[in-house]
């Protein structure tokens, strides 16, 4: 009895080692799984710059939305790897190339190295800089419009223009040292010799100052018969922003009031530099208006679009001008709404500017990103039923009206890039603008 007695004890007591033993191997394997967070020792890898040849020397981990996974996602799955939390010991570093989707190991000389690969939900920007590395941004802001349908819409028009909508939309770029913003991706555009290609249009988000449209004197030039005249082709403020001062990046004299006075400007800061130059393409600018400034219907904006792309002028005067720096259109301006709270941008479009300062469509300027709060600017588009009179945007309520070109407004110079401009880095936002290639 007492020998039975003694074998059940010790059977007891083994079988409390056993488990106790299983426990630790238990918790050992916990511990080694969680330390080294499921990284992959890889046999196939590139290394650059380094010495370590051996395979089980690199070890990957991988984060998909902040959850580690055993394996990478695949390209199409909508993911982008998170430069600023990927991680490697030893002083490594990751390259990623989001178009062959492949990683490679820099400066690993030290063996047991490991990498943490962040994988987050790939936002609009990171489609645009994946996409723009073998398309243009152009392309790029229409083949991914799909991801930013808050910000973004297509105009409608016989072009189908893509255009930056509401208040404040993430569309800011750097360009010519300065904070532009993108008005949007604009098919067709012609760069004067009938080649056309789909191109991103942008605008200074600060005006360059008050300046006339043109001031001629009474008689002088385009047959005008009155102060200044509502010719683009050779209107003062034209060739300031194409041949004179902010052109050259100096100081120069620019129109300012009536009958031919000038002003001394100083654009040797912020005039455009050579780099910004040749990234500019050339366009051919319609320079189509009309007459019909009586009848609120015909300031629906919708209309507007044809309006700047027709034949009709003053006087014979000329309906297209081939250059760089323009201004932008009263279409331009009415296709950035986004609309309201008593007024969706549906009811925006097909409402007349000339309503827009009333109470009851307050949202439709105060949702459009292109209002400029301060003064008056000036758009490209002529008052067709005299030789002097040019649509501006007013600065307080927000609607649409001629002025006589010899007075002085904001001037916000407007141009497209060339095709091939590429977007690199850079979120849209002010503080993370879009930065540009070619």
């Amino acid at each position: 009895m007492k020998l039975e007695k003694y074998k059940k004890k010790k059977l007891k007591k083994t079988g409390i080692i056993t488990f106790t033993i299983a426990f630790i191997l238990l918790i050992t394997g916990v511990f080694l799984y969680t330390s080294f967070a499921s990284f992959e020792t890889r046999e196939n890898f590139n290394i650059i710059n380094g010495n370590v040849q051996e395979q089980g020397d690199l070890y990957f981990a991988f984060y998909i939305n902040e959850n580690i996974s055993k394996t990478m996602p695949k390209k199409g799955e909508g993911y982008s790897l998170d430069q600023e939390k990927t991680t490697c010991t030893n002083g490594a570093s990751i390259e990623f190339d989001p178009i062959e989707w492949t990683v490679k190991v820099v400066n690993m000389t030290t063996a047991k190295t490991k990498c943490n690969l962040y994988f987050k939900i790939e936002t609009f920007s990171d489609s645009l800089i994946t996409c723009s590395q073998n398309n243009s941004a152009a392309n790029c802001f229409i083949e991914n419009s799909s991801k930013n349908l808050e910000e973004l819409a297509f105009d409608n028009t016989a072009d189908n223009n893509l255009r930056y909508i509401g208040a404040n939309p993430n569309n800011y770029v750097s360009f010519n040292n300065e904070l532009w913003r993108i008005i949007g991706a604009m098919n067709n555009m012609d760069d004067g010799t009938g080649k056309k290609e789909t191109r991103l249009k942008i605008i200074r988000n600060e005006s360059i100052g008050l300046y006339s449209w043109d001031n001629k004197a009474a008689g002088v030039g385009s047959s005008n018969s009155e102060n200044g005249s509502n010719d683009w082709t050779d209107s003062a403020l034209q060739i300031m922003l194409n041949e004179g001062a902010y052109w050259n990046r100096t100081v120069g004299e620019c129109p300012y009031g009536q009958n031919g006075a000038t002003t001394s400007c100083d654009f040797s800061s912020n005039g455009l530099t050579n780099e910004a130059k040749e990234m500019i393409g050339d366009t051919l600018w319609k320079l189509g208006g009309t007459a019909n400034i009586s009848n609120s219907d015909n300031y629906i904006i919708s209309k507007w679009y044809d309006y700047e792309r027709s034949t009709t002028v003053f006087n014979n005067r000329s309906i297209e001008w081939t250059g760089k720096i323009g201004l932008i259109y009263p279409s331009d301006y009415g296709f950035a709404t986004n609309g309201g709270i008593t007024t969706n941008r549906q009811i925006c479009l097909t409402t007349s500017f000339i309503n827009w300062l009333d109470e009851g469509y307050k949202y439709c300027y105060g949702n459009d990103w292109l209002f400029y709060n301060g003064a008056s600017q000036w758009s490209l588009t002529p008052d067709t039923s005299t030789g002097y009179g040019i649509f501006r945007l007013y600065s307080t309520v927000g609607n649409l009206f001629y002025g006589v070109s010899d007075k002085r407004n904001v001037v916000r110079p407007s141009l497209y890039f060339k095709s091939n401009i590429k977007i690199i880095s850079g979120d849209g936002s002010e503080t993370n603008p879009y930065q540009l290639s070619m």
